[in-house]
């Protein structure tokens, strides 16, 4: 069990690890929009933070797809009655 979870725990981090320089931009982006909105500009740093938005909840959904995909396919191929051991 150990070892299971330590092998979820990897591909977690793989799964992962390409949203960090998404978050990393979206970091950017806001501080630049809160900095613009101090100065009165309000147009095209809330048009570009709208489209980062939308381009990281269809990466979420994406894998989201994936995930359901996978365990629709993992579904079929665990066996619904298992075989009795003999000696038990």
């Amino acid at each position: 069990m150990k070892n299971l979870r330590a092998l979820a725990g990897l591909f977690l981090v793989s799964l992962l690890l390409p949203l960090q320089p998404a978050m990393a931009l979206l970091r950017v982006t806001a501080a630049r929009a809160k900095a613009a909105h101090a100065e009165g500009d309000h147009g095209a740093l809330s048009i570009e933070l709208a489209l980062i938005v939308v381009v990281v909840v269809a990466i979420a959904g994406a894998i989201v797809a994936a995930v359901a995909t996978l365990g629709q396919k993992a579904k079929g191929d665990i066996p619904q009655n298992l075989p009795i051991p003999a000696n038990s």
